[in-house]
């Protein structure tokens, strides 16, 4: 055989293994016999996904599974599908949101286990697609470098200035939050924007994932907020982005198995602190509370803040005041630390003694201490040691200068 026609077989043969490796998705071959003609997926959100497959082999086909998993799920779900038992079977399996939901806006993936009669056994490649909510039709836009953050808004329910508008604020978010947390960024940042809060929340009460009060899925790197298209729209959007892109980025800091210890104070507090545009209610909350004596022991705020409207206020209230109390008395670095100390799985109050330095306790007596209003006396004290030091510092800089002025010498 010469060398040009060995060339040319070994050729053919390279190109029959790719040409049966590029049947997938179309067909999947076994060597033993089993063929998977097709495997589709449809759904209406919220009610129920169905995954259909058509398969023949040689012999009978007496079993077929369903294996399917969503994005940040630990657990696959394995379901066996009824079939009649022969050479060629269409496999129809329908999950019912209302038992087996599936957290919205994640990528689902899924496979088929097929046998038969012969014994032949067929794991299908896994196959994926993306749970939307598919009630609405959704716009989206790419920032052009970061390809990888990406805005979607209900159609009709804004123009392009409003999708670029909340990007912009994605972008800027994400650059501010991470210059104190230096967290990895998500591989994936998408927030879908719903047109009102009735919307927003059938979807999250649909899903049965308890998204009430908490809007941001950090293991999808996904937040949904509810933006109506009308006057005001991007104060709202620099409050509301901001506050759910940091719980992304604390999960990213503290890694998936770290953010269970964050107490719900420093994971709240940080993304109260960090919207673009305070809410003015906290405040004045916040001085009733201490006038009235009834804010809230910081213990209380370890956990999963109360259902109570007025009480979960005051509660993000408190914690966003005493992140900033935080970062003035220790800078980024006490922030970044107290995350660590959180990351490595202190508990709420052994956190703070090992990132700060000081007990819990002392901590948040510093904090109430830090609301009281300053007497008159002791503002105009504070006030004229200021300017005394700033006299001093002048009178320090300008002595060196006359110092320095030596007469001139006769004859120079």
């Amino acid at each position: 055989m010469s060398r040009r026609f060995r060339a040319a077989a070994a050729l053919c043969i390279a190109l029959l293994v790719l040409s049966g490796t590029a049947l997938w998705p179309g067909t999947a071959r076994a060597t033993e016999g089993i063929t998977v003609e097709s495997s589709t997926v449809s759904y209406s959100f919220a009610q129920e996904v169905t995954f259909e497959l058509q398969a023949a082999s040689g012999a009978d086909i007496t079993s077929v599974h369903l294996s399917f998993r969503a994005t940040g799920e630990a657990q696959t779900k394995v379901r066996p599908v009824a079939i009649s038992s022969a050479p060629r079977v269409s496999a129809v399996y329908r999950a019912d949101m209302r038992y087996d939901p599936l957290p919205p806006f994640a990528t689902v993936m899924f496979w088929w286990e097929i046998e038969d009669a012969a014994g032949n056994r067929l794991t299908t490649p896994p196959q994926q697609f993306k749970y939307m909510d598919n009630r609405f039709r959704w716009e989206q836009l790419s920032d052009p470098v970061r390809k990888e953050v990406t805005v979607y808004w209900i159609e009709g329910h804004g123009d392009l200035s409003f999708g670029q508008a909340a990007l912009d604020v994605v972008m800027l978010g994400l650059d501010r939050i991470n210059a104190e947390l230096r967290a990895p960024l998500p591989e994936v940042v998408e927030v879908y924007v719903y047109d009102s809060e009735h919307n927003l929340n059938a979807a999250l009460i649909l899903s049965g994932r308890g998204w009430i009060g908490a809007q941001a899925r950090p293991e999808l790197g996904v937040i949904a907020v509810a933006i109506p298209f009308e006057e005001g729209y991007a104060l709202r959007m620099k409050r509301d982005i901001p506050h759910e892109l940091t719980h992304l980025l604390v999960y990213q800091a503290v890694t998936p198995e770290g953010y269970e210890y964050v107490p719900e104070w420093l994971d709240e507090g940080l993304a109260t602190a960090n919207e673009l545009v305070p809410r003015t209610e906290y405040a004045s909350m916040l001085e009733d509370a201490r006038k009235n004596g009834y804010l809230l022991p910081l213990e209380n705020l370890c956990v999963p803040f109360p259902p109570d409207p007025t009480t979960a206020l005051l509660s993000y209230a408190q914690s966003g005041s005493v992140v900033q109390f935080i970062r003035r008395e220790y800078g980024a670095v006490g922030i970044r630390n107290l995350l660590a100390a959180y990351r490595d799985g202190a508990g709420c109050r052994a956190g703070v003694a090992e990132a700060l330095k000081i007990s819990f306790n002392q901590l948040e007596a510093a904090w109430r201490a830090s609301l009281e209003p300053k007497a008159p006396w002791r503002a105009m004290i504070e006030q004229a040691g200021v300017w005394l030091g700033l006299w001093l510092l002048s009178i320090l800089v300008a002595v060196p200068m006359l110092g320095g002025r030596r007469p001139a010498r006769p004859g120079r």
